[in-house]
């Protein structure tokens, strides 16, 4: 049963003639939901056929990684069985078969949906694995091999790789082939008066109208709401800072009859050391909020890389170290390393380690010589060409040989080999609240400060952001992509002193 349309003179519609002065209007609703059941096809349809374009991209790139990760393995297989005999044993897979498995568990952990944490590499590393399952357990049964398990462990990982690879190409050729205004979702923001919203473009949308909220009557900005959907045609509505909740209730109403999706900012959006998330806690849907420091999990797996690489640092560094410590002795008196209390992960105190680089008692001078501090900064000590410094020490620092004995603080746990920069204990009465936030993790050796800034950066603030950035954004895959810039970083030498 169809109903009937409705037209000017119906009770639940009033028909405002647009003035000469104005812009051309449509009707003005003293009910927005009723017209907007017009649009609600019209947008839902627009989202169907957004959504159905993007998993057809993503699936003929994961199509195309799947197939070429077969035959890449099934090439390994066939040489690793001619080169090393046991024909029998080498197992790979058809590529139909594993095209087949590798996308039925894509879909089966959501790596369709659209959002950004089903396109990772933890993410996309568990589905490859699954697939390979999928196929690869009942012919482990039939000929259990070493060979197999190690064919079968290569083929997860060429396909993470080239299913990483091939969506970021898809990604890039969408980008590149459609334009914002047809590629990003257009959307009508609502926020405070006061507060400017800024949309960013990899979010995947577009800000195609905004309505400035005050304390004026809800049933104004719902029709103001309902005016900018139908002209914007938008398909989202997005809700910043906080809003009565009548107003919210009818803006809701309006967006939903509409057909629009409804996004909210959480509480504490954009305050700094705040990230929310959403928890169940039985029948509740709870936002919870909290600092991102790193959580347990993350510390062991942290932990554990760090023992292993600190081991086999100090393995292959201890002839250089010899050499180093002999030069120390032979060019000034004094130990060869220098101790210093710092403070890390929550404040504690540590003694770190280094290769001694000034003259002895060179720290009591420290005061004397604060007029020369590049940065202004007593948080940030930096002094180019500092008269404190040995000529092996000189050499030293510009190499950054001289933090090669931090590797043993590595090893007793009180520091990690990617971190923050280390902490004086008497900078902390000039900190400001978001400051602490770097106790969150342990100081490190290297950084994104040391590797992108060194002393270069000569300001405290920026120094911060980069600690609390690694600390917001840590992963095992940004700890290894630091380590390998550290490299470059070291010879460059720039701003090491």
């Amino acid at each position: 049963m169809t109903s009937p349309e409705l037209d000017a003179t119906h009770p639940a519609v009033r028909e405002r003639r647009p003035s000469r002065s104005s812009d051309r209007e449509i009707s003005v609703l003293v009910r927005p939901d009723v017209a907007l059941y017009q649009t609600k096809h019209d947008t839902t349809r627009r989202h169907l056929t957004r959504g159905l374009l993007r998993v057809l991209s993503l699936l003929s790139g994961d199509c195309v990684a799947a197939a070429a990760s077969a035959a890449i393995v099934r090439a390994a297989a066939q040489w690793a069985s001619g080169a090393l005999g046991g024909g029998q044993g080498w197992w790979y897979p058809s590529t139909a078969e594993f095209c087949g498995a590798a996308i039925l568990s894509l879909l089966l952990g959501g790596n369709y949906q659209r959002s950004d944490r089903p396109h990772s590499t933890l993410h996309l590393l568990m589905a490859s694995a699954l697939g390979v399952v999928v196929v690869y357990w009942s012919s482990y049964w039939a000929s259990p091999s070493v060979g197999a398990v190690a064919i079968a462990a290569l083929l997860a990982i060429v396909t993470t790789c080239t299913l990483f690879l091939t969506r970021g190409i898809v990604a890039a050729t969408v980008a590149w082939a459609l334009p914002d205004h047809r590629r990003l979702v257009p959307a009508i923001v609502l926020s405070s008066t006061g507060v400017e919203p800024v949309v960013d473009p990899r979010s995947g949308y577009r800000v195609a109208g905004r309505v400035a909220l005050d304390r004026g009557h809800p049933e104004a900005y719902a029709q103001e709401l309902a005016r900018g959907i139908r002209h914007t045609r938008a398909e989202s509505v997005i809700v910043f800072g906080s809003i009565d909740d009548r107003l919210f209730a009818r803006c809701l109403e309006v967006s939903l009859n509409a057909g629009c999706e409804v996004l909210c900012t959480p509480p504490g959006h954009g305050v700094a050391a705040v990230r929310p998330s959403v928890i169940w806690r039985g029948p509740y849907d709870l936002i919870q909020v909290q600092s991102p420091t790193l959580k347990a999990p993350q510390m062991i797996a942290k932990r554990c890389v760090d023992v292993v690489l600190a081991c086999v640092g100090l393995l292959v560094t201890a002839p250089l170290a010899a050499i180093v410590a002999i030069a120390i002795r032979l060019d000034s008196p004094g130990p060869v390393l220098f101790r210093q209390e710092r403070v890390g992960l929550g404040g504690r105190r540590f003694q770190m380690f280094k290769f001694r680089t000034m003259r002895p008692g060179a720290d009591a001078e420290k005061a004397g010589l604060a007029h020369l501090n590049a940065t202004g900064d007593r948080r940030l000590f930096k002094i180019p060409d500092d008269p404190r410094i040995s000529r092996v020490g000189g050499f030293l620092r510009q190499w950054s040989l001289d933090e090669l004995p931090q590797l043993l603080n590595v090893l007793m746990g009180h520091m990690s080999l990617v971190g923050p920069r280390p902490f004086f204990e008497e900078d902390f009465a000039d900190y400001e609240v978001h400051h602490f936030r770097r106790l969150g993790a342990k100081p490190g050796i290297t950084g994104l400060w040391q590797v992108y800034g060194r002393s270069s950066v000569l300001d405290f603030e920026e120094v911060v952001r980069m600690d609390t950035e690694y600390i917001d954004r840590w992963s095992l895959w940004l700890d290894l992509k630091i380590l390998l810039n550290t490299v470059p970083a070291v010879m460059r030498r720039t701003g090491a002193y």
